[in-house]
């Protein structure tokens, strides 16, 4: 899928025309050699790559953010559907960085995104921290009843660092490209569950609503029980993959998305009835390496991390990418 917002030899319209007006170029809305030669020179004078494909760094450099080119102040357009609460700064790394992979998280924590930001800005580990959060639900509530006040966060995306900066949010990977070229989204979900007694428990003791445990066929990570990413949080994630692939030019299809769907066992899966590759989840050493780019799991690049799980409705969701 071609961005429309990255521009490269041959494309033409209206977006176009406001590189040419940039780069004070003949304004014909054609990316033709004088515009690709103008876009390399440009590229070369503020030490970017010069490839001659404009991107984010390159709108950077050019002081200009292409969505707002189909934005106006009526609010629903654009991507008002999400929140700035952004870290201190400080918090993040603010260096401008080429983005080439998005990593899915779980927070292994509560609900409300806003309060996961405000302990990423308040504890004492450093520069930690994802770029979106999305909020969830209460997990000791009853999914199918819930009120006004404990659905307020579900579904709702924060973002916590603008998308060209960067924080640290994979830990020890053998790849530090990776934290410096990914977009991170994290999900609210109290991650994996202990039974007991036919009821089940939190990590940090609270007990989650029967409505809310997903139960797995078979283990993942030594579990069998995951706190569930509810509906809302499942089309939040898949919007805001849309939108940064678009973004950034990120293929949808590499990395869990291409494993889930390359399998030498077809219709088969250890997690779901659901075609794709039974170990689409697991821990791949090529991925730690920083070899696979595009789309992610926390649990691909990290052998003791859990999160994302193969919930049935997630994976659905990512097929149909």
């Amino acid at each position: 899928m071609q961005s429309k917002y990255i521009l490269k030899l041959g494309q033409t319209g209206d977006l176009v025309r406001v590189l040419q007006e940039l780069l004070d170029l003949n304004v014909d809305g054609e990316f033709g050699n004088d515009t690709h030669g103008a876009v390399i020179k440009f590229q070369k004078a503020n030490a970017l790559k010069a490839d001659g494909t404009v991107g984010p760094l390159t709108w950077k450099a050019l002081k200009y953010n292409p969505l707002e080119l189909d934005a106006d102040t009526d609010v629903a357009t654009g991507a008002t559907w999400i929140q700035q609460h952004l870290l201190p700064e400080g918090e993040y790394i603010k260096e401008t960085t080429h983005k080439e992979w998005i990593f899915l998280h779980h927070t292994a924590g509560r609900h409300n995104p806003k309060d996961t930001i405000d302990q990423w800005a308040k504890d004492q580990r450093g520069r930690i921290g994802t770029h979106y959060v999305i909020g969830g639900i209460p997990s000791t509530v009853d999914i199918n009843k819930l009120t006004e006040k404990e659905s307020e966060w579900d579904g709702k995306i924060l973002q916590a660092i603008e998308d060209e900066y960067w924080g640290y949010h994979l830990g020890a990977v053998k790849s530090s490209k990776m934290h410096k070229g990914s977009i991170s989204i994290e999900i609210c979900s109290a991650g994996c569950l202990t039974e007991k007694d036919g009821k089940y428990y939190t990590w940090y003791g609270a007990q989650v609503h029967e409505s809310q445990v997903a139960r797995l066929e078979s283990e993942y990570r030594g579990h069998k029980y995951y706190h569930k990413y509810s509906p809302e949080q499942i089309k939040a994630t898949k919007a805001l993959l849309l939108l940064i692939a678009d973004k950034h030019g990120i293929n949808l299809k590499s990395g869990i998305v291409e494993k889930l769907t390359t399998s030498t066992k077809p219709g088969i899966s250890q997690y779901y009835p659901v075609p794709g590759n039974p170990n689409a989840f697991d821990y791949s050493e090529d991925a730690n390496l920083g070899k696979i780019k595009g789309v992610l799991t926390h649990g691909q690049v990290r052998k003791d991390k859990s999160d994302v799980f193969p919930q049935q409705e997630l994976i659905t969701m990512l097929l149909g990418l």
